[in-house]
C-alpha cells in the first residue's frame, strides 16, 4: 500500500493540472466567442464604478436609490450627447475631405509607387512570359485591416450599435441594485473568506474608478495645449485631431506613436515647409512626456502596480483577442487579475511576478 501512494498522488496532480488547463481553454473560448457580451459588461462595470460616488451622494441627500441611479445615468447620457454633438461636425468634415486627403497622399507617395512597380517588373523577368499568360488572375477585395482590428471584439457596426444601447440599462441596474448585488456576491464565498473577498472587491472597484477618472482627466488636460497649438498653426480639424491625439497617447508604450500618426498625416498634406511638421510632432511628444511622467502618476496613482513586461504581454494578448477594445481594456483587466492574485495565497507568486517590485 505505501508504494502506491506516490503514483496516486502523481496521477491526481496530473488530473488536476489537466482540469485547470481545460478550464482555462474553455474560459478563453467563452470570452472570445462571447466577446461582445463580455466587453459590454466590462465597460458597464467601469462606468458604474465612476458613477457610483455620485449616486451615493444623491442617496445621502434623501433621494431614492432608483432616482439617484436614474439621474446619474441621464447625466452620463447628456454629457456623452454634448461631446458627440461638439465633435460630430468636425469629424463629418474630416470624413468628407478624406478622399481629397487620400488623393494628395497618393501624389506624395507617387515616387515610392513607381519604384515599387519597377522592382516588380524586374522580378517578373524571372518567370517566362508564356507561364504568365497561363496563370489565372485572381483579385481579392478585402476589408480595411483597421476596421477589422477595431471591430474584432464586436463583429460589425450593427452589433456594436446594439451593444451600446444596452450599456445605459446595465449601468442603471448595477447602480440601483448595488446593495443587493453586494450581499449576493459575498454569499458566493465561504463564511471565512467573505471578509477577504469584500476587501478584494472594494479594492478592484476603487482601482477601476481611479483608473477611469484619472485617465479621463489626463486626456482633458493633455488635449488643451495640443488643440491650442494645432489651432495656432491653423491645422485643419485641430479640435478633433487634438482630442484624438490626447486620447491615443494614454495607451501605454505605443500611445505616442499612435497619437502622432493622424496629425502628422494632415500636416504633411497641408504644409509645404518642415517647421509646422516639427512643431506638431514636438507638441504631441512633449505633452505625452509630461502626461506619462507627471500627470498619470499623480491622477491615476500607483494602485495598478504593474510592471512593463506584464502590461506589454497583456496588451498583446487582449489586442489579439478583442482588437482595439482589448487594447483599451488590457490594463484595467490585468490590474484586476493582479488584485485577485495578491489576495489568494496560491496565486500570490503570480501577483508578485506582475508587480513592479
Amino acid at each position: 500500500m505505501p508504494e502506491t501512494k506516490p503514483e496516486i498522488t502523481r496521477e491526481s496532480s496530473g488530473a488536476t493540472l489537466s482540469a485547470k488547463i481545460i478550464a482555462i481553454a474553455v474560459l478563453c473560448g467563452c470570452i472570445y466567442y462571447a466577446s461582445s457580451v463580455v466587453i459590454t459588461l466590462i465597460f458597464s462595470i467601469l462606468i458604474a464604478a465612476v458613477l457610483e460616488p455620485g449616486a451615493d451622494l444623491l442617496e445621502r441627500l434623501r433621494l431614492p436609490r432608483w432616482l439617484s441611479s436614474l439621474v446619474m445615468v441621464l447625466l452620463m447620457l447628456t454629457v456623452s450627447y454634448l461631446a458627440v454633438y461638439g465633435i460630430y461636425g468636425r469629424a463629418l468634415d474630416l470624413m468628407n475631405d478624406a478622399p481629397k486627403l487620400a488623393a494628395k497622399f497618393k501624389l506624395m507617395t507617387a515616387h515610392l509607387r513607381v519604384t515599387a512597380q519597377s522592382f516588380q517588373q524586374s522580378t517578373r523577368t524571372i518567370i517566362p512570359s508564356s507561364a504568365d499568360s497561363n496563370l489565372p488572375t485572381v483579385r481579392l477585395q478585402q476589408d480595411s485591416p483597421w476596421a477589422q482590428f477595431l471591430l474584432r471584439g464586436i463583429g460589425s457596426v450593427y452589433a456594436f450599435t446594439v451593444t451600446v444601447m444596452f450599456v445605459p440599462f446595465l449601468v442603471f441596474f448595477m447602480l440601483n441594485s448595488k446593495d443587493r448585488m453586494w450581499v449576493a456576491t459575498l454569499n458566493l464565498f465561504p463564511r471565512d473568506k467573505r471578509h477577504q473577498a469584500e476587501g478584494v472587491i472594494q479594492y478592484i472597484g476603487g482601482m477601476l474608478r481611479q483608473f477611469a477618472l484619472g485617465n479621463l482627466l489626463v486626456a482633458i488636460i493633455s488635449a488643451v495645449p495640443i488643440c491650442l497649438v494645432f489651432a495656432l498653426l491653423r491645422l485643419q480639424y485641430a479640435f478633433v485631431l487634438g482630442l484624438l491625439a490626447a486620447c491615443l497617447s494614454l495607451l501605454p508604450y505605443i500611445g505616442l506613436a499612435l497619437a502622432l500618426v493622424p496629425p502628422l498625416m494632415v500636416a504633411l498634406l497641408q504644409y509645404d515647409s518642415v517647421n509646422p511638421f516639427l512643431i506638431v510632432a514636438a507638441t504631441v511628444a512633449v505633452v505625452h512626456f509630461i502626461a506619462v511622467n507627471l500627470l498619470t502618476p499623480r491622477l491615476v496613482g500607483h494602485r495598478l502596480n504593474l510592471n512593463a513586461l506584464a502590461v506589454t504581454i497583456a496588451m498583446m494578448f487582449w489586442a489579439w483577442l478583442w482588437g482595439g477594445f482589448g487594447l483599451v481594456l488590457a490594463v484595467p483587466i490585468t490590474a484586476a487579475i493582479k488584485a485577485v492574485c495578491d489576495n489568494v495565497e496560491r496565486l500570490k507568486p503570480f501577483g508578485a511576478w506582475m508587480g513592479e517590485g
